[in-house]
């Protein structure tokens, strides 16, 4: 059997995982999401027969993983193959979700004590990477029970469950993100009621004193504090009084 791997070639027109089997021939397109920071997806086509096998792969994602399938032994080969092609895209996946899980436990400690920023972002782009994952793991089961029926093979079964067991760790992962928004926008909610709390408090307490201001300010000859020499200060300590009394109740209410 002939191995070999071309990387020149683009494949810009790859949005999902696919295979199709016609005769003897088993063609295939991936979509891979990025594990990396650069948020490229990976994409590469595979064709599959007795004596060839032939990989596009212009995003080098079998740079190094490839050759464990060229040393495999030529008894059962095209098989074979098809097997490790399979373990190959989803080897390290368990292990990068554990690492999405610590991130968003992070972010939860972050929320629960108050330190950080940047939450909303932080939060969109991790959902945003989760359900890439989850969608592509939908995609694999696909492609998986679709070789299943090609060739019959009960090892594509234990695939199967592995992808199911991804997903499901996907789907997890997905409803922890959703609740870290909402506990995010619960203390945004909390932080602007206190806020406007604050306010309202301030502007009760200040309103007897505009009505006081207002009333004096209207300087009939007939008022009699005008005249009064202790008018000013009397004024004053009606003002502080009426704080105080305020201020007494507001608490007494558990108001602030």
């Amino acid at each position: 059997m002939k191995i070999e791997v071309i990387n020149e070639k683009r494949l810009n027109h790859i949005h999902y995982c696919r295979v199709h089997k016609e005769n003897q021939q088993l063609s295939g397109s991936f979509w891979v999401p990025s594990k990396s920071k650069s948020k490229n997806k990976k994409m590469f086509s595979i064709e599959l027969n007795d004596s060839d096998f032939l990989v596009c792969d212009p995003e080098h994602i079998f740079k190094q993983k490839i050759s464990g399938i060229t040393i495999i032994i030529m008894s059962s080969l095209t098989l074979r193959i098809r097997r490790n092609l399979m373990n190959i895209l989803i080897q390290e996946d368990m292990e990068f979700l554990q690492k999405l899980e610590m991130k968003l436990e992070r972010i939860e400690d972050q929320l629960m004590s108050h330190t950080g920023s940047h939450y909303e972002s932080q939060i969109f782009e991790m959902r945003k990477t989760i359900s890439a994952f989850d969608s592509y793991y939908d995609q694999m089961i696909e492609v998986v029970q679709n070789l299943q029926e090609f060739y019959n093979d009960t090892h594509f079964e234990t695939l199967e469950k592995r992808l199911t067991r991804l997903s499901n760790v996907t789907d997890r992962l997905a409803e922890y993100s959703i609740q870290l928004r909402e506990m995010h926008q619960t203390q945004v909610e909390m932080r602007q009621n206190q806020i406007m709390q604050f306010l309202t408090i301030v502007t009760t307490i200040f309103m007897p004193l505009t009505l006081i201001t207002g009333w004096y300010g209207m300087n009939f000859k007939a008022m009699p504090e005008l005249d009064t020499s202790y008018g000013y200060f009397i004024v004053i300590g009606v003002c502080i009084l009426i704080i105080i009394l305020e201020v007494i109740y507001f608490k007494k209410k558990k108001w602030f």
